[in-house]
């Protein structure tokens, strides 16, 4: 394969920007220690997934004026210090979330400039298997930082947990220093399809809820830390376990994946996520946390790469990118909603009681969609 440098430090970096996101999933139990409320848990964790949200335009634009190097040597450099904020403003909730915010925007960027490096260096015939091994990097953190993370909270290491995220952004711009200056150029000349018509294909709906679906079960990892403290268990059984599962799917059992109609994989995946949530709140031991981690890691293992593969199975060329990005957006709706859900209903109901009927919403709104929609789709 051509560029194997290149892409190996892509990969590496884009691992390593999704390592500093994941080292916050467990900041909830952190924050509250210092005395937040459940509430502003949420809108810490909230915050920066809608901020990524309205950034991903951003990130294109700053891809395409400052060339790819640039924007991940940027975007990381920027990401630190924001999190160096982040570190010195916990008594003071209005900075705090200034500069969570903050790192929201530069991951955002980070991200659509490592993914579209990956567009840029992996030929047709390898972009298929490339992108499957590429998106493993989104879920080895929850099996390696994370845990690492974990063990930092629980050995009480409270100020090396603090500045991780700092390190771990500076490690993501030295791999990135060495990247290739590649500039961004659109292939197609021709125009696009419009919003208005692609909101109009039929199967465009069903997508968007299945992705929204998914992501919100998916989000639900932002909280499985308070879910475990309350049963005084390591919230890494869950995260080691869904990590390996996950990327078991997309990369031993890619081949296999692949032979099943993608319409008939959807739905299911955002079922099997909710069954894992229901098993967790059902859970009283480490066991049985890494076996319904592992029932969850299996869903999204399919879901995420199986959404965005539909793109191209039901639309015509000419929708595909923006499709791609409603899809993308609705995940990170789904990301951004989940967070406050449980920040809200927690305090209520319980860890435990919110897990539940999360679970049992997303079973039953993914057996609907596939009775409804996927059940009958041809195409595939």
């Amino acid at each position: 394969m051509k560029n194997i440098k290149q892409i190996t430090l892509i990969f590496l970096a884009y691992y390593g920007i999704t390592c500093f996101s994941n080292i916050y999933f467990i900041f909830g139990p952190f924050y509250e220690k210092m005395g937040a409320t459940p509430q502003q848990t949420g809108l810490f964790l909230s915050l920066f997934y809608f901020v990524m949200l309205i950034c991903r335009p951003l990130g294109s634009k700053v891809m395409e004026k400052f060339d790819i190097r640039r924007a991940l040597v940027g975007s990381s450099a920027l990401c630190a210090a924001a999190s160096v904020g982040v570190a010195l403003s916990l008594h003071c909730v209005p900075l705090l979330l200034f500069f969570r915010a903050l790192t929201g925007l530069c991951v955002s960027v980070f991200a659509v400039s490592a993914i579209a490096a990956q567009s840029l260096l992996l030929d047709e015939k390898a972009r298929g298997f490339g992108f499957a091994l590429f998106t493993t990097g989104s879920l080895l953190p929850m099996a390696t930082i994370v845990p690492f993370c974990d063990w930092l909270q629980q050995n009480n290491y409270d100020t090396l947990y603090l500045w991780l995220p700092a390190a771990t952004a500076l490690l993501c711009t030295a791999v990135s220093w060495p990247v290739k200056n590649l500039n961004y150029h659109g292939e197609h000349k021709k125009a696009w399809g419009s919003y208005a018509d692609l909101l109009k294909t039929p199967a465009i709906p069903a997508l968007l809820a299945t992705a929204m679906v998914m992501s919100l079960a998916d989000a639900m990892t932002l909280s499985v830390a308070s879910l475990a403290n309350e049963r005084f268990i390591t919230v890494s059984a869950f995260m080691i376990a869904s990590s390996l599962a996950g990327i078991a799917i997309r990369t031993i059992a890619f081949s296999l994946i692949a032979k099943i109609p993608r319409v008939h994989l959807a739905a299911p995946a955002a079922a099997l996520m909710g069954a894992g949530l229901i098993g967790l709140s059902l859970s009283s031991g480490g066991a049985a946390f890494m076996a319904f981690g592992a029932l969850f890691g299996i869903g999204i293992g399919i879901g995420f790469p199986v959404d965005l593969a539909l793109v191209g199975d039901l639309l015509a060329p000419e929708y595909r990118p923006k499709a791609t990005g409603l899809v993308l957006l609705v995940i990170d709706i789904g990301w951004m909603i989940s967070p406050l859900i449980f920040g809200f209903f927690s305090p209520v109901i319980g860890a435990t009681w919110t897990f539940r009927v999360m679970g049992l919403f997303v079973v039953s709104a993914a057996a609907a969609l596939y009775l409804q929609f996927w059940r009958k789709c041809k195409i595939g």
